[in-house]
């Protein structure tokens, strides 16, 4: 892994770079590799970009005070010419504005398109994605029984953008004419397992929060027939913070069972409890037809192991930048014996 790190100090030093290359830094494309130091009257802000040939590469991001998050690319599939680095801001004391703060970070992405249907016709055909990278609750509290669950708090902000550097909005408009294939999630994990849980690739059960959605990508469970209403694939929809959410139900080729909230408008920005739709889940099977969508759902004694927040690379035609100045991942238990926030 090669990567490029730059230190910012207080107003009274020098700007000093305290790193340097340790390998090719996407060779193929040339990236920000001039990371402009700035200098605060506090304490130091330490700035990481990762590169590297394989696109494989995760930091650990200290929150003293709090929870820990571990920030990683996740690539699944690496094309010739793609790239993929993640640039992440830190301060130097490990102490933020809330107990459960991410520090900011970004990713800048470019992947081509590549079909992930090869045999339905070309203009009905789905992209594969690539990479997801993701900010990872590390709390200690996981894995957590979800009947211990009281509340799930979620505050960010994010923009994605064309080009590398970080974009001030995110435009629809733009990013279609990039022919960017992207989403903007928050991932969770479920299992009868404690190990499974945590693993998220083992686990029985997934349940995922689309807050944007750009491009051609399908969430899991489309194509589904709907059994509750007559809006074709959707089971249910509900609001969360005056935004509608769609509900799709099904398997992935691994077999489990997946629960896909789709925004119907991108929220970019967010802050509330998102338990609301972990007991919409939970209390699937009390619906008539339940058994008509072909999958089994968590329990109240099963346990929550993973929590993840981040973007779902797909392809796009240049560079893609997705910026998260502010993110605040708050799990609270009943009995806050172990709680951790604001």
């Amino acid at each position: 892994m090669s990567f490029f790190i730059g230190m910012i100090v207080n107003a009274a030093l020098l700007s000093i770079p305290i790193g340097a290359s340790l390998g090719t830094m996407i060779a193929i494309k040339p990236f920000r590799n001039d990371i402009v130091p700035i200098a605060t009257l506090n304490d130091a802000i330490i700035q990481m970009t990762y590169c590297d040939a394989t696109h494989t590469f995760h930091a650990f991001a200290e929150n003293k005070n709090g929870v820990n998050f571990t920030i990683n690319s996740n690539e699944i599939l690496q094309e010739p010419d793609s790239v993929l680095c993640m640039t992440i801001t830190e301060n130097e004391n490990a102490t933020y504005t809330s107990n459960s703060t991410v520090p900011e970070f970004s990713i800048t992405w470019e992947y081509p398109f590549t079909v992930a249907n090869a045999s339905v016709p070309l203009n009905e055909s789905k992209p594969l994605i690539h990479a997801f990278p993701q900010a990872t609750l590390q709390d200690t509290a996981l894995p957590l029984p979800i009947i211990d669950l009281g509340q799930l708090v979620l505050d960010f902000v994010w923009t994605m953008g064309i080009g590398d550097a970080n974009s001030p909005s995110t435009s629809e408009l733009r990013l279609d004419a990039q022919q960017v294939n992207s989403s903007v999630a928050l991932d969770m994990y479920m299992d009868a397992d404690k190990t499974k849980a945590s693993e998220g690739g083992e686990a029985a059960f997934e349940m995922i929060i689309f807050f944007a959605n750009f491009g051609l990508q399908d969430p899991v469970g489309f194509g589904n027939a709907s059994i509750f209403n007559d809006r074709p694939s959707i089971v249910t929809t509900t609001k969360l913070g005056g935004v509608s959410y769609d509900l799709y139900v099904g398997q992935n080729a691994a077999l489990q069972n997946v629960f896909s909230w789709v925004a119907e408008t991108p929220v970019t920005t967010f802050s509330g409890d998102i338990g609301p739709l972990f007991n919409i889940i939970l209390n699937l099977s009390t619906m008539p037809g339940f058994a008509g969508l072909g999958v089994n759902i968590p329990s109240f004694n099963d346990y929550l192991g993973y929590v993840g927040f981040g973007t779902q690379a797909f392809n796009s035609e240049g560079h893609v930048t997705f910026f998260v100045p502010t993110l605040n991942i708050d799990l609270r238990p009943f009995g806050g014996a172990v709680t951790v926030g604001k």
